[in-house]
C-alpha cells in the first residue's frame, strides 16, 4: 500500500473508470469531453483515473453529454466507491494496531468462537458490538462502569461486552409486542405471587420461559445470556425502547442461583429503577465485601420473597438440618428444597458441599 492508494478488488472501481467505458461506447474522447463540458484536461484526467472525487457539478454536466444516464447514477456510485475506500482504509489502520492484544483484552476468541472471521473482521464486529469507532474510545464511552465497583475482579471490558451481547438478544428472546405494553410498578406488585409459583417448578428452563412470558405481559424484557469470562456478573437492570429489561448471566447454572438473581433484579426494579441508569449486579465470591445500599436492599427483597424471615429464624434456631427437615420447611414456604439449601449455605449455617443433591441444575 502506497500512501492512501488502495488497490480495488471485485467490481468496486473508481467512478472515472466506469465513465471511461461509457465514453468509449459513445465514441467520445477525453479531449472531446473537456470541450463539451468546459473543464480543463488535467481535471478530467484526474477524475477519470480515480485521483479526484466526482462532484455534483461534474455529474450534472456529464448528464447532458451522456444522455440517458442521470447525474444520480454517478453520484450514487461515487458514494459507494468512497465507502469502499473508507472500509479498506479502516482495515489497513486496524492491521497496524496490536490486534492480538486487542483480541485478548476484548475476548475475541470467546465471542466469535466457531465463526470463520479474520482477526480484522473480528475487530470490526467487536467495535460494532460495543458501538464505538475505535478501541481507544472504550474507556470514555464506558466511563459509567465504575472501576470501584469492579473490585471483586470483574473486568470492565468483559462486563461491557456481556451487556451488549444481552442487548443483541432482547428482541430474539422476547415477545414482539413488549414495547407496546406500558410497564407499571403497581401491576408488577400485584403479580409478584405468580413469580413465586413459577419458581416452584423444578424444571429450570421451563420455569424461566414461563417467567419471561409473565415479564413480557407486564412490559418487562428478560434475557438470559451466558457470562463472558472475567465479567463476574450475576445480572443487570437497564432500559430498552422505554421498557425495563432484566439481564441474567445464569452463573453456576442452578435453579436457586438463577431465581435468586432474577428476584434480585426484580428488587432493583421495584426499589431503584431509573430509565437513565444501568444497575449491574456482580457475583461476590468474597462474602466479606461490603455491597452498596441498593445491592443490600435487592438481596433482602430476594431473600424475604422466597422465605419468610421470621419462619427462617425459627427454623435455623432448631439447628436440626437433615434432608427431611429441609424438605418439610421448603414445603411450608412453597419453595423447592434447593432454595432452602442455598440460603443455609449462603448464611454459612451449613457447608457448601452439604445437601447439594437437593438442588436442581440445568
Amino acid at each position: 500500500m502506497k500512501g492512501c492508494d488502495i488497490v480495488t478488488t471485485g467490481f468496486i472501481v473508481p467512478t472515472g473508470r466506469i465513465i471511461k467505458d461509457y465514453l468509449d461506447e459513445n465514441n467520445i474522447t477525453q479531449k472531446e469531453l473537456c470541450t463539451r463540458i468546459g473543464m480543463s484536461e488535467k481535471h478530467i484526467s484526474n477524475l477519470l483515473n480515480g485521483n479526484s472525487r466526482l462532484t455534483e457539478e461534474f455529474a450534472l454536466k456529464l448528464e447532458k453529454v451522456l444522455v440517458g444516464v442521470p447525474a444520480s447514477y454517478w453520484l450514487n456510485y461515487e458514494v459507494k466507491y468512497r465507502e469502499f475506500l473508507a472500509r479498506n482504509l479502516e482495515k489497513f489502520k486496524l492491521n497496524q494496531t496490536n490486534l492480538k492484544e486487542m483480541a485478548k483484552k476484548f475476548k475475541f476468541s470467546e465471542v466469535f468462537k466457531g465463526l470463520n472471521l479474520t482477526l480484522v473482521e473480528q475487530a470490526i464486529e467487536m467495535l460494532k458490538l460495543l458501538k464505538i469507532s475505535d478501541f481507544n474510545n472504550f474507556d470514555a464511552a464506558y466511563s459509567n462502569l465504575s472501576v470501584n465497583f469492579m473490585e471483586d475482579g470483574g473486568e470492565k471490558e468483559a462486563i461491557a461486552i456481556w451487556l451488549n451481547l444481552c442487548e443483541s438478544e432482547i428482541e430474539i428472546q422476547n415477545a414482539d409486542n413488549v414495547s407496546s405494553i406500558k410497564y407499571e410498578k403497581t401491576k408488577l406488585e400485584k403479580s409478584l405471587h405468580l413469580f413465586k409459583k413459577l419458581a416452584y417448578n423444578d424444571n429450570i428452563e421451563f420455569s424461566i420461559k414461563s417467567c419471561r412470558r409473565l415479564c413480557n405481559k407486564l412490559g418487562i424484557y428478560l434475557v438470559l445470556c451466558e457470562a463472558v469470562v472475567n465479567s463476574k456478573v450475576r445480572g443487570a437492570l437497564t432500559t430498552y425502547k422505554g421498557n425495563p429489561v432484566i439481564y441474567l448471566s445464569g452463573r453456576f447454572k442452578s435453579h436457586d442461583h438463577i431465581w435468586f438473581a432474577f428476584l434480585h433484579e426484580l428488587g432493583h426494579l421495584l426499589k431503584h429503577y431509573n430509565k437513565k441508569d444501568t444497575i449491574i449486579s456482580l457475583e461476590n465470591e468474597n462474602e466479606d465485601i461490603e455491597n452498596d445500599l441498593r445491592e443490600e436492599e435487592a438481596n433482602e427483597f430476594a431473600r424475604n420473597f422466597l422465605i419468610d424471615p421470621e419462619d427462617y429464624k425459627v427454623f435455623i434456631s432448631q439447628n436440626e438440618f437433615t434432608s427431611e427437615s429441609i424438605r418439610k420447611f421448603a414445603k411450608k414456604q412453597n419453595v423447592l428444597p434447593g432454595i432452602v439449601v442455598a440460603r443455609l449455605q449462603h448464611d454459612r449455617i451449613i457447608k457448601y458441599d452439604k445437601f447439594t443433591s437437593l438442588k436442581q441444575y440445568i
